[in-house]
Formats: structure tokens, sequence, C-alpha cells
């Protein structure tokens, strides 16, 4: 999964950081791998919170009432993930979830059979975690070097169009983002 995230000021929170296999520095979204038996949502909502600390804010007040489990909770012996009707995992978001917007999924390497990638947008989003929202919050997760920057739409425009994202799943997500955005304005007005 990769999730843009964009704060509850409008910032983008992108992580500065170094690659093996991509020369000098990128930037790129929030991401991972999902879990065995989560949701591409609810791998994305987890994976928020493990590196940024942040979440929406109907997950805050989840968390709040006392009901902590549901991140990272794993399915029941017997159940499986829902389908789409391609027979994909179904990228869906919770219907009480209203500031995430899935983005959708694509094939990665379509000729080599490549994994998929869900891409979602997580907009409003809000301190779960003490120290969250800051440049100075430390994830957990992975342990690599990253720096976490705050970008506001015309600096994650300019960025994307450097080419600053250098692995293109990185990239789709932001495009994908800024362009649900405009979108999104566009029937508004």
């Amino acid at each position: 999964v990769n999730v843009a995230v964009q704060t509850q000021s409008g910032k983008f929170a992108v992580f500065k950081q170094r690659k093996y296999a991509i020369p000098g520095e990128t930037l790129s979204p929030v991401g991972g791998f999902i879990d065995d038996g989560e949701t591409p949502f609810e791998a994305a909502r987890r994976e928020v919170l493990e590196e940024l600390g942040l979440g929406s804010v109907s997950t805050r007040q989840r968390l709040e009432n006392g009901d902590a489990n549901f991140i990272g909770m794993k399915r029941p012996p017997g159940t499986s993930v829902p389908l789409n009707a391609d027979g994909l995992a179904d990228g869906s978001v919770e219907d009480e979830e209203t500031d995430w917007i899935f983005l959708g999924s694509y094939r990665a390497m379509a000729n080599r059979g490549g994994g998929f990638i869900y891409t979602f947008l997580l907009k409003n989003a809000v301190p779960l975690r003490e120290g969250a929202g800051t440049e100075a919050f430390q994830g957990t997760g992975d342990d690599e070097a990253q720096e976490i920057l705050y970008l506001n739409e015309d600096e994650m425009l300019r960025e994307v169009m450097n080419g600053s994202f250098k692995e293109v799943k990185w990239a789709a997500t932001m495009s994908l983002t800024l362009l649900h955005l405009k979108n999104s304005r566009a029937t508004v007005s």
C-alpha cells in the first residue's frame, strides 16, 4: 500500500530518504506491505499510524473510546479478506472513515506478474501518538533513516513534476492524490 497523508492544515507528510536501488535522495509517501489477513485499507491505516503516528478523526475517536484492538487485528480463522469483482483484495474504505479515499489498485510490472499497489489518500490527518505531526516524530516499523517533511500542495506538485518521487508507484500515488483534490474542488465549484 501507499498512502498520501494530508494533515488538517493541508500539508502533506512525506519522507525524504535513501533507498538502495535509487540513486541519491528520494521523496516517498507512507507505504508498506499488507500483512496476512489484512485488507488493503487496514494495512494503510496501520502503516500511517506506525510511520507517522497519525490517523483519521474516526480512528482517534475509536482509540479514545477504548477500541485499540482494531489496528493490526487479524481475522478469525476461517474468514478471509473480501475480494472485488476481479478476485483481488478489495480496497474499499470502511464507511465511517470519511477522510480516507481509495484511489485505486494497479498492477506493478504487468508483463512480469509483479504485485499490486493499493493507493489511498488520508485527508485531515490528526495526531494519534505523542509527538505525531511533527518533523521530529520517530515512527515504528521500518528501521530506515527517514526525514519527515511537510509540504503544501504547490510544493507537492513541484516535487512530483521535478521527479523527486523516484519510484513509479510513489509518483503515481502522489499524482493520483493531486488529481483527486483538483477534481474534488472542480465538482464543488
